[in-house]
C-alpha cells in the first residue's frame, strides 16, 4: 500500500492579490450586515404631520339583537324618517356592510364638499351615524335625522348608437359655384319596376 503524502511545497502559493480579494468580500460582507441590522432597527423615517385616527364607532354587541325583533322588522314600525332641516347635501355614499362602517359625501353650507367617515363631525353638534344605500342618518343633539340622495332629477340619456342597416351617409356640401343638382326621382313603385323590367326585354 502505497501512501500518498502531502508536499507542503507544491500547494499554490497564496498570493497577496488573493489575500486582498478575500478580505474585500469579507468587509463588503460586513458592512452590509451592519446595514440590515441598522434597517431593521430604525424607523423607516420621517411620516409627515401624524395624528392619531379619531376613536371609531364601536360595532353593536349582542345587546343590540335584544333591542328589536331582525326578523320581522316592519311589525313594529320605527316611525315616518326625519328629513334634516340643515343646509347639508347628500352628494355620494360608500357603504360597508362588513363592518357598519362606511363614509359619505355631504355639502356643507359654505358650498364645500368633504368625505366624513362614519362617527365623524360633519358640523358642531352634528355627527354622521350610519351609512345606508340611498341615505344618512346623522345625529344632531342626540336625536337621529336623516339626509337623503339627491333623485328627483333623472339620469343623463345615454346616446343612441345607430343601427348597422342604417349607416349613416356622409353630410355633403356643394361648392359655392357648382350649379344645384336636380333633385332625385322618387322612389320606384313595384308597378313602375314591372314596367321597366318587361320594357327592357
Amino acid at each position: 500500500m502505497v501512501r500518498l503524502g502531502i508536499d507542503p511545497s507544491g500547494r499554490l502559493p497564496r498570493s497577496a492579490l488573493l489575500l486582498g480579494a478575500e478580505l474585500l468580500l469579507l468587509a463588503l460582507v460586513a458592512v452590509q450586515g451592519a446595514r440590515l441590522v441598522w434597517t431593521l432597527a430604525t424607523p423607516h423615517g420621517p411620516i409627515g404631520d401624524w395624528r392619531p385616527s379619531r376613536a371609531l364607532v364601536p360595532v353593536a354587541g349582542p345587546e343590540v339583537l335584544a333591542s328589536f325583533d331582525p326578523f320581522f322588522r316592519l311589525q313594529g314600525g320605527g316611525g315616518p324618517a326625519v328629513v334634516t332641516a340643515l343646509n347639508l347635501k347628500l352628494y355620494g355614499i360608500s357603504q360597508d356592510r362588513a363592518t357598519g362602517r362606511g363614509s359619505a359625501i355631504v355639502g356643507l353650507p359654505d358650498g364645500t364638499q368633504r368625505s366624513f367617515a362614519v362617527g365623524e363631525e360633519i358640523m358642531p353638534g352634528v355627527t354622521l351615524a350610519e351609512v345606508a344605500f340611498d341615505n344618512v342618518t346623522i345625529r344632531r343633539g342626540g336625536v337621529a335625522e336623516q339626509l337623503f340622495l339627491d333623485q328627483s332629477t333623472p339620469a343623463a340619456a345615454a346616446p343612441a348608437a345607430a343601427t348597422p342597416a342604417q349607416p349613416l351617409a356622409p353630410a355633403v356640401t356643394p361648392a359655392p359655384n357648382a350649379p344645384a343638382a336636380p333633385a332625385a326621382a322618387a322612389t320606384p313603385t313595384a308597378n313602375q319596376l314591372r314596367d321597366i323590367r318587361a320594357n327592357a326585354n
